[in-house]
């Protein structure tokens, strides 16, 4: 029994140290790319077969992804302002729709856009692993794959446009209030 357990170790000890490689990594890793689709529609009137249509173009446009659907509305006020209201009353959010070159008549204009990121085809992760130079590739494949399929708008992937950017002085100013206020504590 020991003697098997001591041949196991050793079989074991083998195999790990084979396990470890130097080699440095020559494949860039695959980036996600981020496409953009965008429909367009024009409505004359918002009557029953009108609304109909509406709710039928931006099911379409979304695919199923109400989430990821940015409206941009330019056109008559009064009939933007009723497009405005079905899109919210389907589950489309107010910070998805944007109101652009507001009119007093006419048609109204609605142009749908659906951002998507077309993550990376990750190498199989099947196979041996011994001296296998992209096990680290898969990995980091797979997890950029799944950021790209659960991202709700994939332009945050490129940039953050809600945080601004600052120098960092102003995020001190409490810092060197607190110090002067324990100088001033201990004196």
């Amino acid at each position: 029994m020991t003697l098997r357990i001591i041949s196991l170790v050793v079989t074991l000890t083998v195999s790990v140290s084979g396990c470890t490689s130097t080699a440095p990594i020559v494949e860039p890793l695959a980036p996600i790319l981020i496409g953009q689709e965008t429909t367009v529609l024009t409505l004359h009137s918002l009557r029953a077969s009108e609304r109909r249509r509406l709710r039928v173009f931006l099911e379409t446009a979304s695919h199923g992804r109400r989430d990821a659907l940015h409206l941009l509305i330019s056109g008559a006020s009064g009939l933007s302002a009723e497009a405005v209201h079905e899109a919210r009353q389907m589950g489309i959010g107010a910070y998805n729709i944007h109101l652009l070159d507001q009119t007093n008549g006419g048609a109204v204009r609605l142009e749908a856009i659906v951002y998507r990121a077309r993550p990376p085809v990750c190498p199989s992760y099947s196979g041996p692993l011994l001296n296998d130079k992209s096990f680290d590739q898969t990995l980091g494949c797979s997890i950029r794959h799944n950021l790209a399929a659960m991202v709700s708008d994939p332009r945050d992937l490129l940039d953050n446009r809600a945080v601004k950017s600052s120098d960092g002085d102003r995020a001190a100013v409490p810092v060197a209030r607190y110090r002067t206020f324990a100088k001033d504590k201990d004196g």
